[in-house]
């Protein structure tokens, strides 16, 4: 999976990134499936994965009728960029700093 250089996820983008990473893949309706209650609108679920789709998070394949949609980055890639957008707003720290942290990030995720 590509890490994009692209702005940080908003909470509702983020939540339905969560879904679609535990499902692997799906349609608007199985990540609709899996979200637990209170329910957004189908419409609402459609309209986050079209902006994450522009945002290049996300991309889709035709199946049928439907859209099938799949992450193109992983769960543990976008933690990481949050976390560094985090700390380059809220402390001033160098790109240095910001490499090292990302480095950090990608050896615990190879260890696992």
């Amino acid at each position: 999976m590509k890490t994009p250089a692209i702005e940080p996820l908003t909470d509702g983008e983020e939540r339905i990134m969560q879904m679609l990473w535990s499902l692997g893949e799906g349609t608007v309706n199985d990540i609709l499936a899996v979200i637990p209650e209170p329910k957004p609108k189908y419409t609402t679920v459609a309209t986050f994965i079209k902006i994450l789709e522009n945002k290049g998070y996300v991309a889709h394949r035709s199946e049928g009728k439907s859209y099938v949609f799949t992450p193109l980055v992983s769960r543990e890639e976008v933690a990481g960029r949050q976390m560094v957008t985090f700390f380059s707003k809220h402390e001033n720290i160098s790109m240095k700093e910001m490499d090292e942290i990302l480095s950090v990030m990608q050896q615990i995720r190879k260890k696992r």
